[in-house]
């Protein structure tokens, strides 16, 4: 995704350019943050274990097990004084809870990337989208308009990608969404997450 950018009422809070994906901002007045889902322990661990079937086929580096999500919407860089209202502003959020099935594995070249994704569209997880962007938008906060792709990243710097193939489906309910801070350490980067929100029951 390219840079994103808030306007506000507020002048304290602005959006920095996040066009540079790959360069860490050494400023602690800063923070990286993105909307995401995160999948419940049995879910994650049938995900790694895919991820770890694949690694050497694909000759490719595996995502950690605690690291492994859905990003819902990527905002990049912002000022950490802007945290507050951009967490306010997802209390805003109204969406039922739903469940959806992952069953193939694919490839982008591009960036080197395999990734786990359902197989039909999820009416459900494209309300939640669409009704997080509407409230992001009504509170300032612009974003580059591409189309949400859902999937889940599980190995990185693949050097051998292989054809769309089926995987053992793999069940993910969902009964929240989060926000999330990637943070550079020693190690590599480590995602923490910031706040929670529950969907409403059905």
């Amino acid at each position: 995704m390219g840079a994103y950018k808030m306007q506000s009422t507020d002048k304290n809070c602005s959006t920095l350019d996040a066009s540079s994906h790959g360069v860490l901002i050494e400023n602690s007045s800063v923070a990286r943050v993105f909307f995401a889902l995160w999948p419940e322990e049995l879910a994650r661990q049938a995900l790694h274990t895919i991820a770890m079937k694949y690694q050497l086929r694909c000759e490719a580096r595996t995502m950690a097990a605690d690291t492994l999500h859905m990003t819902l919407l990527f905002l990049g860089e912002i000022e950490r004084v802007c945290l507050p209202q951009l967490m306010q502003t997802a209390d805003n959020v109204s969406a039922p809870a739903f469940g959806f099935i992952l069953e193939r594995i694919s490839f982008w070249q591009h960036n080197r990337i395999a990734y786990a994704a359902p197989l039909e569209k999820i009416p459900a997880l494209a309300q939640l989208v669409t009704a997080l962007e509407q409230e992001l938008i009504a509170a300032g906060f612009w974003f580059d308009n591409h189309e949400f792709n859902p999937h889940v990243t599980l190995l990185r710097r693949v050097g051998h990608a292989l054809e769309s193939q089926a995987i053992t489906p793999i069940k993910w309910w969902v009964d929240s969404f989060v926000l999330v801070e990637s943070v550079m350490t020693e190690l590599g980067v480590s995602y923490q997450v910031l706040q929670k929100w529950p969907l409403s029951p059905r």
